[in-house]
């Protein structure tokens, strides 16, 4: 994978595994031990800071313990540009978004990925590169049963097609988007879909 990161999002809040105590920190967890990262006493600190940093030798390891006690959700999605290097984008529930969605049984990551894209836009694509751009976290209690979602995404070319919205999924819009364009749409977006594009920035230099 491109771009590894160790951080999960609840809502705007976040909780980011590290070897080191970040500057910018609300609270910061030192993980002696992997009782520290319990999902009891982390969720407790994310209703009240914005960022939470948990501190460990094997921020991996601490990761992996934590995401242990949540319901995991398999997802992929796309990052598509067209021959102008213009973004797809959707909005969804009055949020900038990209597509993406679950990965049924049986279906490989990236396979989910480019048939998402498609569903949800009308836009045919193909991958560009093998292994994801990146991959987001983000945690949500669905009546009473915490889930971490998981979301691959992969950096795509628009072959074919033609925009439409998928309005069954609660899509209003799908646009094509200039770097001007997402960065004004991205101030109505998500942290996570932030990440995706930042990723997808860095690649495009």
């Amino acid at each position: 994978m491109r771009n590894t990161t160790y951080t999960i999002y609840f809502g705007e809040h976040r909780v980011a595994f590290l070897a080191e105590p970040p500057a910018d920190a609300d609270y910061v967890i030192f993980a002696e031990s992997l009782d520290a990262v319990s999902r009891a006493k982390v969720i407790k600190k994310v209703e009240t800071d914005k960022f939470v940093a948990i501190v460990a030798k094997n921020p991996c390891e601490a990761f992996e313990y934590f995401g242990s006690e949540f319901v995991m959700v398999e997802a992929a999605g796309g990052a598509v540009l067209n021959d102008s290097e213009e973004l797809l984008m959707i909005l969804l529930r009055e949020r900038w978004d990209l597509p993406k969605g679950h990965i049924e049984a049986g279906e490989e990551p990236s396979v989910a990925a480019l048939r998402e894209v498609e569903e949800e836009t009308g836009i045919v694509a193909e991958l560009f590169g093998e292994e994801p751009l990146i991959e987001t976290w983000h945690a949500y209690d669905t009546y009473g049963r915490w889930e971490l979602k998981r979301t691959r995404w992969w950096q795509m070319h628009a072959t074919g097609g033609k925009l439409k919205c998928q309005a069954e999924e609660g899509i209003a819009k799908a646009e094509w988007c200039n770097s001007e364009e997402r960065s004004e749409k991205l101030k109505v977006s998500y942290p996570t879909i932030k990440m995706v594009v930042e990723a997808l920035e860095k690649m495009e230099r």
